[in-house]
């Protein structure tokens, strides 16, 4: 091996079980495990004209004589381009499995990644680390969260973000985020939201030029994980939100009970003022748009209760009576009305019930 050829090898970090050697271009092939994108290839190309190629690609040989490219296939396109016959290729010794989390962790070392191809790399890690574990390999101690982090260069955290996001944010929001059009912070916070609800917010802001507008949308999203006090900032949102579904804004009183009813399981009604003290199962309940609640009462068929909601505040633990002396304890409690109440179960599978 020559002096400037160890120099290169020293350089991109070739291992004891990988050598390097120049291949024909047409013996390369892409990844088909590669959904990157591939951008950029002819500022790339101008960049090898001028200053030669800076890192070898890294490459395994195929069963059929090929050698797949595991990093490196923006540099092979831009050879190519350029004419080049023969490519200076670190060859590896490596499993299918381990050859797609070097070529994820090669795109992360060398590229700015788009939030989407983050996520997509998250999700195939987590894959391969579940199908690593099922086959019985050892992987290194720790949550695969961690070792995705490792990989990532992100932390656990970010990963759990990044994992919310692409489970549960809508694909026009996952555009926007891609285009830097919204952050993923506020990615995450709409994420929050169900899916009609992001349509609904998405509707109203998707021909809006996010530079121009920008304190706009941060004002409506950030509306969302807490209650928008600021006379003017409510006064911003009405004025360009004005066919936005009340839903969407946090302080509403319809949008947090609707929350609830989702969050939570077999809410009971309870009224403890001076003339009332009681506890009733509900069977169905609405809430129009004037916050007039209307109750069905389990065990009573043609008995509804109609209930101005004045609030729907989280109450602490307290202790109630209801029936002649007898007092609950509950602690998933709302105050929705002077002595009346809504007392939650948690859900089946996801909490626990026995509050």
């Amino acid at each position: 091996m020559s002096y400037l050829k160890g120099i290169a090898n020293r350089i991109n970090g070739v291992e004891k079980q990988s050598f390097t050697q120049e291949l024909d271009i047409n013996s390369l092939v892409p990844s088909q495990n590669n959904f990157y994108g591939i951008r950029e290839i002819e500022e790339l190309a101008e960049s090898i004209k001028e200053s030669g190629l800076m890192h070898n690609l890294v490459v395994r040989k195929l069963d059929n004589g090929k050698y797949e490219i595991i990093s490196g296939e923006r540099r092979y396109r831009a050879l190519k381009s350029l004419g080049y016959d023969k490519v200076p290729c670190q060859i590896k010794e490596i499993s299918d499995l381990d050859a797609e989390i070097m070529l994820i962790q090669a795109n992360v070392e060398q590229r700015e990644l788009l939030p989407t191809e983050k996520m997509e790399g998250i999700r195939r890690l987590r894959a391969i680390y579940e199908q690593k574990k099922a086959s019985g390999e050892q992987l290194p101690k720790g949550k695969i969260r961690d070792l995705i982090g490792a990989d990532m260069k992100l932390s656990g955290v970010q990963v759990g973000r990044y994992q919310k996001v692409d489970k549960d944010l809508i694909e026009p929001f996952k555009e926007k985020l891609d285009k830097e059009e919204i952050t993923l912070t506020q990615a995450h916070t709409l994420s929050s939201l169900t899916k009609d609800e992001q349509e609904i917010i998405h509707e109203e802001i998707k021909d809006l030029n996010a530079k121009e507008h920008k304190e706009e949308i941060e004002t409506l999203v950030e509306g969302i994980k807490q209650p928008v006090k600021s006379e003017l900032d409510k006064q911003i949102i009405d004025e360009m939100y004005p066919t936005v579904s009340r839903e969407v804004k946090d302080e509403d009183i319809i949008y947090k009970f609707k929350r609830a009813l989702k969050e939570f399981e077999h809410p009971r009604l309870i009224i403890s003022n001076d003339y009332i003290k009681g506890m009733f199962y509900i069977k169905q309940c609405s809430m129009s748009k004037d916050n007039m609640l209307s109750i069905s009462i389990e065990a009573y068929k043609e008995s509804y209760l109609g209930i101005q909601v004045k609030c729907f505040d989280k109450v602490d633990e307290i202790s109630i009576e209801i029936d002649f002396g007898k007092s609950v304890n509950p602690k998933i409690l709302y105050k929705i009305s002077d002595g009346v109440y809504i007392w939650f179960k948690r859900k089946i599978g996801l909490f626990n019930q026995n509050n």
